[in-house]
């Protein structure tokens, strides 16, 4: 049977490559027996060849060969990735200055390569990682280690508005994609040795980095170590956005209430870091996590914090009317009207039940399919241009109910109760509570379809019962509320005005209690415990709860 001569072709080039690779590696070990295949061993042309044969295969690897007069035998080898390096600082700031060199090549970090972070590796695998992150490799004969330049430059978003919180007053940066980017823009709102960063590499095959940001001296130390020891945990091959972070080290991640906090916001990932808790930042994704977050974080928006005290609190409170009404209006109407009517007066049940006569569907039914029909508006709205989803949600909510209404399937009461729980729903600031949210109105309709009230009220016991025993990296998940804490109501269903909140979360315990304090007063440098009682936070991988 004859061979394709295509494939014939690729056979042979196949095992051209592999004889230069294998080539590369017996030279380097003859000349150096006692050296591992994975360690350079300071010969330039078997280098050469093994790269050639490797990564060095593909167009965007940039190898060249250099004479340097500094160097008597051999040429110097400059290995570089098209579009990851800045081709520029490697013609300006490494080859050039690399010929008309005349000092040996073990002083060239000294003298000759003019960028700020070069460093020496001797490590195969590590060489063809630093490559492929976009570093610059300086190969030069007699040395047994290679000079690794920082040349990294990528394309990168500008800043931008936040695009999923939004807020009338305040500030309007955003982060984007650069994980150096993110850092900068935390240290322009701190200016201040005490923010710290440290950083893990993640991924098998992707090698992404991830940063645990958190301020010296305010950040509970063991806060700190339980974020860093849970992001060195994570062993994958490779990681897609900070997501797949958030849901391989938070508490309960079986849960559908979401444990840590994500934002695109520079001045909310500030504030909690000023309040004692860690920020977890991954390259190639805007969203900051953070850490701890409690559920009442989910509801402190950043215009909170800009507006006026008394219009923040009515805000507060309106969002939390509408939390109210988009978790029980549906499941209310169904047990009231189908379960319990004995609980209604007879006017309003009278009503009720006219308005809903001669239709086809009992009205559990109507709710689904109300609630189906918004589902499928809103993930449309979410994919088209942003031009067309607003006319199309606008104009295809008006159509589908005025025509649901006029066909006969669906009540003009539904209709009302479903508008009002759709944005009642949407109310919620962190839209990763929206979802938790739609899945718990599910239950309370299901439990007041078959047991009416009592079953509404069944649900959210086992809901609160739930809440009441999660954590977030060793903070109660209900706090400030369970457990009780006083002091955390400055700045939970109300926000106090500025010269009344002096302390930092309780929850968080902080190593500095006071955030504001007199004129002249020194900060009292230890951590609360529930009324002022210094302890420290007590949490290891699992989050276990130090008590109120």
């Amino acid at each position: 049977m004859s061979m394709d001569p295509k494939h014939l072709r690729q056979i042979d080039q196949n095992a051209k490559d592999l004889m230069q690779q294998l080539d590369g590696w017996v030279t380097d070990l003859s000349r150096h027996p006692g050296r591992s295949a994975d360690r350079y061993g300071g010969d330039v042309e078997a280098a050469y060849r093994r790269l050639k044969s490797g990564m060095g295969r593909n167009s965007d690897v940039l190898m060249r060969k250099i004479q340097v007069p500094s160097v008597a035998s051999g040429t110097v080898l400059v290995v570089s990735i098209d579009g990851l390096t800045d081709t520029q600082m490697v013609d300006q700031d490494i080859i050039g200055p690399l010929l008309h060199a005349k000092t040996p090549p073990e002083k060239w970090d000294q003298t000759v390569l003019t960028p700020n972070h070069i460093t020496k590796e001797t490590q195969w695998p590590t060489l063809l990682q630093k490559l492929a992150a976009g570093n610059t490799l300086v190969f030069a004969p007699g040395l047994d280690f290679v000079w690794v330049i920082d040349t990294i430059k990528y394309t990168q978003r500008a800043i931008e508005r936040p695009q999923t919180e939004l807020a009338v007053r305040g500030p309007e940066e955003a982060f984007n994609e650069i994980i150096l980017i993110q850092k900068t823009q935390l240290r322009r709102r701190f200016m201040s040795p005490a923010l710290q960063f440290r950083d893990v590499t993640v991924g098998r095959m992707q090698h992404i980095t991830v940063s645990v940001a958190f301020l010296e001296g305010v950040a509970n130390p063991a806060l700190v170590e339980t974020a860093i020891q849970r992001v060195q945990a994570i062993t994958v091959d490779a990681l897609a956005d900070s997501t797949t972070v958030s849901g391989l080290i938070r508490d309960h991640p079986n849960s559908i209430f979401p444990t840590i906090r994500g934002t695109e916001r520079v001045d909310i990932v500030a504030r909690r870091l000023s309040y004692g808790a860690v920020a977890i930042l991954t390259a190639g994704d805007p969203f900051v996590l953070i850490a701890p977050a409690p559920l009442a974080d989910f509801y402190r928006t950043a215009m909170d914090y800009s507006n006026n005290w008394i219009d923040s609190s009515f805000v507060r409170l309106i969002r939390f009317v509408g939390w109210a009404f988009g978790l029980y209006l549906p499941a209310m109407y169904i047990a009231l009207t189908q379960v319990n009517p004995s609980m209604l007066p007879t006017a309003l049940f009278v009503v009720m039940q006219g308005s809903h006569s001669g239709l086809p569907f009992p009205p559990v039914v109507e709710i689904l399919l109300m609630i189906l029909v918004l589902e499928i508006l809103r993930e449309s709205a979410i994919r088209l241009p942003k031009n067309l989803s607003t006319t199309l949600g606008t104009v295809g909510a008006i159509v589908v109910g005025t025509a649901v209404v006029r066909a006969g399937l669906v009540d003009p009461q539904i209709i009302v109760i479903m508008t009002l729980t759709a944005l009642s729903i949407f109310s919620t600031p962190v839209y990763d509570l929206t979802g938790t949210w739609r899945v718990v109105n599910f239950f309370l309709l299901f439990a007041g379809t078959f047991f009416g009230v009592l079953g509404i009220i069944v649900v959210t016991m086992m809901v609160v019962a739930t809440i009441t025993d999660m954590q977030s990296f060793g903070v109660p998940y209900f706090s400030p509320w369970a457990p009780f804490r006083l002091r955390e109501w400055t700045d939970a269903l109300v926000r106090f005005p500025w010269n009344r909140i002096h302390l930092r979360w309780v929850s968080y315990r902080p190593q500095r209690a006071e955030w504001n304090w007199p004129q002249g007063q020194v900060p009292r440098p230890h951590l609360l415990r529930g009324d002022n009682e210094a302890s420290p936070l007590k949490t290891d991988m699992q989050g276990t709860d130090p008590g109120p």
